[in-house]
């Protein structure tokens, strides 16, 4: 991830304001203006402890002064920098050196070191200015953008309420596609009528001189806002657009948010809850270059090009100041400030960012992230300088060990609940690693995951079989105190048999299913034949009874699918497998699996699976794939064309093949038969094809092109298709 620059030498200050005494009816008392407090600074003098360098840092007390078990804030930024420094000295004195920690010189870019970068930036207001702020500039708590049955959702998203950054929304009776920096826009009832017609082709960027790459699109209503990464400008640029009635684009604003490139090979950086955007930008604090002041990431508008391409450096407005910061509650080495920022995106222009409202946390480097409607769920493990240690003999107990290892060997972790509404935060103590956000589920007033069980004490090879477990723990557990006891239940789960696996929970069960390693590709024709695979299902009400079935292929995704989970994986070379766990038995099983003859994944993304299943379990699955096993990698990008494979399953889970829609193969680095020329933002990292359910319609997003299938007698069939970069009309 890039590391912001420091830009400011300056230190704020935090003061109170002036009061007076109060008057009397019987005697009048002269006011008296009390001099303005000075925020006490706890690290100035402190000096540590020596570090027990025979435990991990994560255990040792000697940095408990620098951490506070209830949620604390800092008290001012020169208070922010003596802990920022007592931290760093505490990391060296157990040999931690961070490999963000290099010379300025060596870290800066080209032209950071200009005299604008080096300007101090403005102060923020005080905290009470956002209270008392003029009614032009009041901040706004509330959604202005309710909930739109216009937006219907498309998208494979975890959480219902919870959009997920795409590359294809609806607005209406209009698809819109991201890619390549640009928005293509299809009305689907064109004349009234089921068809497909282009609209618009709208370009995001405004020169093809941009180093920002355009990853994700939200809607809200007729708003589109398109989230993107600027190298130039090190922050999160982040353009908002409206769709008129006649399928028509126009920009509305772009604005920046400081902060490191948020690319994730499987999470999605964006979210839209309520018509508003939330997004999580990690700061990291080891290796900035400037270490003698603070520099607190800014929202700030987008100011025209000149005639050469410059741009005025603008200051914008700090998001949140060190005073602001939530002290981490966890021992650590190498700080990274979590900020989860709300932004009102309604009424922003060029000259006018959205409001948005920041909380920041310091915690560690290794973290997991959920999001529900209300809440930012931030799961904090000990990294690797917070779990090494120089203690001899600490592996004895490992081989005799069978069986799960004692909750007091597991490493003490972080579980952080951050309203979305800017409340307070809470905090509980757990125990174990998610692998990802799908090992983690919140409902029905429960946190639930399930977590690598491993313990401190006992390395593990890359071939180790998983040791997991279920937690789960009731909203009444979270507080403000942090302690090192283990909070929620911890359930030790059946191992699945490999060193990786995929997970998801429904309201009802957690399904696991083992691969090994991290490879999601075919064997070549001749490899040995893979085993079989373990799938358990949890009921997440009575963890302790998990089922055991047998798959006959490794498991490389996990997606509900209706009343079923849909696992996909290899056995040999002759194709992709998919089994349908049936979810609605007393005793869930496998209904049934089927080999898709010549036929791979192409796409590794959650977004990249779909399906319309109806309550009585009929339906269509689709997930798209390619025939030639060399392209079956899977990679978290695909510039290439893959085509829709479509599965049909009866009421009680028997898959059947019900075709495919095939894309025009193309050779991306050819010239396009249309003339159309990429010039921006021209990898597909997100990938380029989604199955689209709607309306009863059945639409497959494939490279450049969207085919509209109908699903008659067991098959889709193509109907019509157009080419996204042919001239709209």
């Amino acid at each position: 991830m890039k590391l912001m620059s420091a830009a400011s030498l300056a230190v704020l200050v935090m003061t109170a304001a002036a009061c007076t005494t109060p008057r009397t009816k019987t005697m009048e008392v002269q006011a008296q203006t009390l001099a303005p407090a000075v925020a006490v600074n706890r690290f100035a003098d402190l000096k540590l402890a020596e570090p027990d360098r025979n435990v991990p840092a994560y255990a040792d007390t000697a940095l408990d002064p620098l951490r506070a078990p209830t949620l604390t804030r800092f008290n001012s930024e020169a208070e922010f920098l003596s802990w920022l420094t007592l931290v760093r000295e505490a990391a060296s004195q157990r040999g931690v050196h961070n490999w963000r920690d290099m010379p300025v010189a060596m870290s800066a870019p080209t032209g950071v070191m200009d005299s604008a970068a080096m300007s101090p930036p403005p102060p923020p207001p005080p905290a009470m200015a956002m209270e008392s702020a003029a009614p032009e500039e009041v901040v706004i708590t509330g959604s202005t953008i309710p909930a739109d049955p216009s937006n219907p959702e498309i998208t494979n998203n975890q959480k219902a309420g919870v959009d997920e950054g795409g590359i294809v929304k609806q607005i209406g009776n209009h698809l819109v596609v991201l890619q390549d920096g640009r928005l293509f826009v299809t009305d689907l009832m064109p004349g009234g009528e089921p068809g497909l017609k282009l609209t618009d082709r709208a370009n995001v960027y405004r020169s093809d001189q941009e180093d920002t790459w355009y990853d994700e699109m939200l809607v809200a209503g007729r708003t589109i806002l398109v989230t993107g990464y600027s190298y130039g400008e090190n922050a999160s640029e982040f353009t908002v657009l409206k769709l008129g009635a006649d399928g028509k684009v126009t920009r509305e604003a772009t604005f920046y948010i400081s902060s490191d490139d948020y690319y994730s090979g499987s999470n999605y950086a964006s979210r839209m809850i309520d018509g508003k955007l939330v997004i999580h930008t990690p700061i990291f604090t080891s290796g900035r270059g400037w270490w003698d002041a603070f520099d607190p990431p800014e929202i700030r508008e987008w100011r025209k090009e000149g005639p050469e391409g410059e741009r005025e450096h603008v200051r914008g407005r700090p998001l949140f100041r060190a005073e602001d910061i939530w002290m981490p509650v966890q021992r650590l080495l190498e700080p990274v400030i979590h900020t989860v920022t709300v932004c009102d995106i309604s009424g922003a222009t060029d000259s006018s960012a959205p409001l948005c409202e920041s909380t920041a946390i310091v915690g560690t480097e290794f973290h997991e992230f959920l999001v529900t409607k209300d809440a930012f769920w931030l799961w904090m493990n000990p990294g690797w300088a917070e779990m090494s240690s120089e203690s001899d003999g600490r592996y004895q107990a490992c081989p005799e060990r069978s069986g799960h290892a004692p909750v007091r060997e597991i490493a003490t972790s972080a579980l952080v609940k951050l309203p979305i509404s800017g409340d307070m935060p809470s905090v509980l103590s757990v125990r174990g690693m998610p692998q990802n956000q799908f090992s983690m589920d919140m409902d029905a007033g429960t946190f639930r995951a399930v977590v690598d069980w491993q313990s401190a004490a006992c390395p593990v090879g890359w071939s180790t079989p998983a040791t997991l477990t279920f937690f789960d723990a009731p909203m009444s557990a979270f507080t403000n105190t942090f302690t090192d006891a283990p909070g929620g239940r911890y359930v030790p789960l059946p191992s699945p048999g490999a060193s990786s696996y995929e997970a998801r929970f429904t309201e009802k069960h957690l399904v696991y299913g083992a691969r090994e390693g991290w490879g999601t590709w075919a064997p070549g024709q001749g490899e040995a034949v893979r085993d079989d695979a373990r799938a358990i299902i949890v009921p997440v009400d009575n963890p302790s009874w998990p089922v055991t079935v047998s798959v006959p292929h490794d498991v490389i995704r996990a997606e509900r699918a209706g009343p079923y989970m849909a696992l996909t994986g290899y056995r040999d070379y002759k194709g992709l497998s998919v089994s349908l766990i049936d979810l609605r038995l007393e005793e869930p099983a496998v209904a049934s699996t089927l080999v898709m003859e010549n036929r791979y994944e192409s796409e590794n993304r959650s977004h990249s699976f779909n399906s319309r299943i109806g309550a009585d379990g009929k339906g269509l699955i689709a997930l798209p794939t390619v025939s030639r096993s060399e392209e079956s990698e899977r990679w978290w990008w695909w510039s290439s064309s893959s085509d829709l494979s479509y599965l049909e399953t009866d009421a009680a889970g028997k898959l059947s093949k019900a075709g495919e829609l095939i894309a025009t193969r193309r050779d991306p680095e050819l010239e396009s038969a249309t003339g159309y020329e990429c010039e921006v933002s021209c990898v597909d990292w997100y990938g380029n094809a989604r199955p689209i359910f709607t309306g009863g319609r059945v639409i497959a997003l494939v490279n450049s092109e969207l085919i509209e299938g109908v699903h008659e007698s067991g098959t889709v069939r193509e109907i019509r298709r157009i080419d996204l970069t042919a001239k709209p009309d």
